[in-house]
């Protein structure tokens, strides 16, 4: 799945590539038109394409982060053991965060600046402003949401001593850890599922 997401995120790079720099020619001040020459032309691309590669790179790790949480994460923690478990989420967890937190908000910043820099219009216009709304409803719901829910996660195993043979799961702090879990689950998807109707709409409105 994390290809396939991966391929869909870079088809924005082409259409948009292809839309703005598409051999027309330019008008200058005295309303005379002249092609842009190639050296001049890949000057002027530099910013644009700087932008949209960070942008897409930052989407691209930012999904492919959250699939990964949500189908193989999540899934192998319930499977493992109390002391695995315990020293995956201590160790791993608060580096995924810090992972996801810094995608993810590079990939709304460059976002931005790129809506600025390009400064669509028409019809097209709105399809990407609503993608980009849904990016950023995604960027709250991980950064308000997710990230809390992993830190308190990694907390509580952090405070829970070793577990002993007479720990269940009715103890009222592993019924806690498995909640969040379980809303770190949720979120995750909800996130993925916000992240894809972006890609989509921002595709429609680039082409």
């Amino acid at each position: 799945m994390i290809p396939f997401f991966s391929f869909a995120s870079f088809l924005p790079f082409y259409v948009f590539y292809e839309k703005r720099y598409d051999g027309e020619p330019i008008a200058h001040h005295n309303n005379s038109k002249h092609f842009i020459p190639s050296q001049v032309q890949q000057m002027a691309d530099a910013p644009f394409l700087a932008l949209l590669i960070l942008h897409i790179g930052a989407i691209v790790a930012w999904m492919g982060g959250a699939v990964l949480f949500v189908s193989i994460i999540i899934p192998s923690l319930s499977k493992m053991s109390q002391a695995s478990r315990a020293e995956f989420i201590q160790f791993a967890l608060p580096r995924y965060l810090r992972f996801i937190s810094g995608s993810s908000i590079l990939a709304i910043i460059a976002g931005l600046i790129l809506y600025g820099y390009i400064a669509p219009s028409g019809l097209g216009a709105g399809y990407i402003q609503a993608g980009a709304v849904l990016g950023l409803v995604a960027l709250l719901i991980a950064l308000g949401i997710l990230v809390p829910s992993g830190r308190k996660l990694v907390s509580l195993v952090k405070q829970t001593p070793a577990p002993q043979a007479g720990t269940t799961s009715q103890d009222p702090t592993m019924t806690q850890m498995a909640r969040l879990q379980r809303r770190m689950s949720l979120v995750g998807r909800l996130g993925i599922t916000l992240l894809g109707i972006a890609l989509i709409l921002m595709i429609i409105g680039a082409s």
